[in-house]
This record gives structure tokens, sequence and C-alpha cells, in this order.
């Protein structure tokens, strides 16, 4: 039996692509709802906060512009903040809805889920979040060919 090229294709892009696609199941049980954690279809970590089951604020960055030794537990704002890397400034896109406003920002705080009140454990799953994403965007683009491999050029 025959199966034709455009289906092995599909489906070898499709495996590919959710091999890719983070897993945020550890940071949503951590937040318990206060804070959701989701990818868009651009391939930026969406953070939706939450108040009262309203959502008030929600965060785009893309993963590999955040440092990851620049996570660090804010005891003024009894939050975890979130750094862009020193080369990537503003890399955050935060809406507050109340205030119907869109800023870029170089820093966000993510409120301390209340079952790590000093953010450690937390922090320690953000960093890896962050560090196995840099990881995979180093490997796509030490696999990308610098010039064209075809063999006639117009």
């Amino acid at each position: 039996m025959r199966v034709p090229l455009t289906s092995c294709l599909v489906a070898i892009s499709m495996v590919s692509v959710q091999a890719q696609v983070p897993d945020l199941q550890p940071l949503n049980q951590e937040f318990m709802g206060a804070i959701t954690f989701k990818m868009d279809r651009h391939g930026r970590l969406v953070m939706d906060h939450f108040d009262q089951g309203q959502r008030f604020r929600q965060d785009l960055v893309r993963i590999e512009e955040l440092d990851p030794e620049a996570v660090s537990y804010s005891a003024e704002e009894h939050g975890i903040a979130l750094k862009c890397l020193p080369d990537k400034a503003q890399c955050f896109s935060k809406e507050i809805f109340k205030l119907d406003v869109v800023r870029l920002t170089s820093r966000v705080t993510l409120a301390a889920p209340a079952t790590d009140p000093e953010g450690a454990r937390t922090m320690l799953l953000l960093r890896d979040l962050i560090r196995s994403a840099q990881q995979v965007n180093d490997q796509a683009e030490a696999e990308t060919p610098g010039r064209s491999l075809r063999m006639n050029q117009r």
C-alpha cells in the first residue's frame, strides 16, 4: 500500500512542530489559575493574569529573548521578575485591560504563587523553560544553511 508523499510530509511537520512547543503544564500547575501560560501561533509565550476570575493583564514575549540569569524574586513586589536579554530591550508586550493600554517593557513581575511564596521552585521552572527554548533556538540557527544550496542561481 502506498502512502501519498504529502501525507508523510504533513505527519513529519506536525511532529517537528509539536516537539518545539515547551511544556507549560508545570508552570500552570504552580500558579493554579492566577496566571496561565500558553504559546500563541507566533511562537510567543502568553501569560494571562487573573484576579477574582477576571483577566486583567496579558504579557507576551518570545521565550528566547528572556534572560534566565535575571529571573529573580522581588520582595518589594512579592513576585518573580522576568527581564529581557540586554540586546533585546523591551521584549515584553504588556496589555492592561482596565486601562486599555499596551506597553513595551524590559521587565515584568509575576505574582508569587500561593504554594511557593518565596518563588524558589517557580524561578527554577522559569529558568529551565527559558534555557530549553534558547537551546532549541540555537540548534535551529545552527541547522539553517547560510547560503542557498541551489545549484542554479538566478
